[in-house]
């Protein structure tokens, strides 16, 4: 098995890829060695990095002997065209990092602007099932299931894309058996549930609650979100939940991990939730 790690500085590299994760998942996890670096960000575009960021990312990637890979959100006009900006300015100085798009307009701007960046497709791309209620009351993965990623698989093979990146879902079977060339990529051990362009981490210093949804939600992001994260609880769910910024987390079961793990070649461990 290769890993992949979410980072967000350039703090020296694990030696052992799986120490990142809580102690219980190192049991299921087998050995391996770390082959990329992840950075960026997959849910909101105001997360994107400058791009002195990004490039301390991509020359820490180069300078460990490691693959730079920039994850990238749902992205507005106005997003896309940042993106863009960040983009040209790290091809621009010789830097070409591996893009995860999670936007059919960044699959698109990729394609018709920068064809030399080797593209993947992100996690956002497989709507699959992810219900954490769900995840509970289906422990297992059915292998009878309708290969339902066959048609998206195609389509995304014949754009040039490199890699398929998901979540563990409940359908199953979204990685396929590899035959379409197509490096199969898990993400573990936090699966996104939802996600929102609407941000209540924004709205930190607003006085009252009719000032978080009248004021907050439309002012300028301060990043307040980076480094945060906390623990949500629900009724009608028993596992852990976490929200980190606009995007809501559940850590699946160990043993519903460890049924997809056969269907991967790469394994990208986060530290923490992250948006």
């Amino acid at each position: 098995m290769e890993y992949g790690i979410r980072v967000t500085d350039t703090s020296e590299l694990p030696s052992d890829p799986r120490t990142i994760c809580p102690v219980e998942w190192r049991e299921i996890l087998p050995p391996g060695q770390i082959q990329a670096i992840y950075f960026g960000t997959e849910f909101c575009e105001t997360l994107l990095p400058d791009f002195e960021s990004a490039e301390e990312l991509c020359r820490f990637s180069h300078d460990s002997g490691l693959d730079a890979v920039m994850l990238t959100p749902i992205v507005t006009g106005k997003g896309l065209g940042q993106l863009d900006h960040l983009l040209d300015q790290l091809t621009a100085v010789g830097w070409i990092p591996e893009v995860v798009f999670n936007d059919w307009g960044v699959l698109n701007l990729l394609q018709q602007r920068y064809p030399a960046l080797p593209r993947r497709s992100g996690r956002l791309i497989n709507r699959g099932l992810r219900d954490p209620r769900v995840f509970e009351s289906r422990p297992t993965v059915e292998s009878s299931l309708t290969d339902r990623g066959q048609r998206i698989r195609s389509m995304l093979a014949k754009s040039g894309v490199s890699a398929l990146e998901t979540d563990p879902d409940l359908e199953g079977s979204f990685l396929g058996n590899g035959s379409d060339g197509m490096e199969r990529v898990l993400y573990f051990p936090y699966v996104f549930v939802a996600s929102s362009r609407n941000c209540l981490i924004k709205a930190d210093g607003a006085k009252t609650l009719d000032d978080c949804f009248t004021k907050g939600l439309g002012s300028n992001c301060n990043r307040n979100c980076q480094g945060r994260w906390h623990q949500v609880h629900r009724d009608d769910t028993s596992g852990p939940l976490w929200r980190a910024g606009n995007t809501l987390f559940y850590e699946i079961p160990r043993s519903f991990a460890e049924k997809h793990l056969l269907q991967a070649d790469r394994v990208v461990l986060f530290e923490r939730p992250t948006p």
